[in-house]
């Protein structure tokens, strides 16, 4: 879990600290020990631990749509880079069904092979348009 919400522990993380940080200050200055803050000051410093938390919680929405998109993007390389070769072999083949003479197929299996050969013509465009080229 903690992996998962880092920002938004990170968040709480940096207000307690900053709370911390001028609470230290702020007893420094005044001459008083770091435990003799007033409640006033405590309530407004818990407004640093809430900025923190909203920050991180903002930060976390924010990578939270990232990781989904770079999850989609690999589930889709994935994909292509799996049907690229039986496409490849279907197209083969059924190219050399309706291309060879040696045997005779009735006009029902030739629009049906023909069918087959056009999609995975479509296929593979599909496929060429969304694998990367390397430079």
């Amino acid at each position: 879990m903690l992996r998962r919400h880092r920002e938004i522990f990170y968040g709480l993380l940096f207000g307690f600290g900053a709370a911390l940080i001028d609470t230290f200050i702020d007893s420094r200055t005044q001459g008083t020990s770091f435990w003799n803050v007033s409640v006033a000051m405590t309530l407004y410093r818990f407004c640093f631990v809430i900025f923190g938390f909203v920050l991180g919680w903002l930060l976390w929405r924010k990578n939270e749509s990232e990781r989904g998109v770079r999850l989609l993007q690999d589930r889709l390389q994935i994909l292509l880079n799996e049907i690229s070769g039986p496409v490849t072999v279907i197209h083969a083949q059924t190219q050399v069904l309706l291309a060879g003479p040696r045997v005779q197929l009735s006009p029902e299996v030739q629009s049906l092979i023909r069918i087959i050969y056009e999609q995975s013509q479509k296929l593979q465009s599909i496929n060429r348009e969304n694998t990367p080229r390397a430079s």
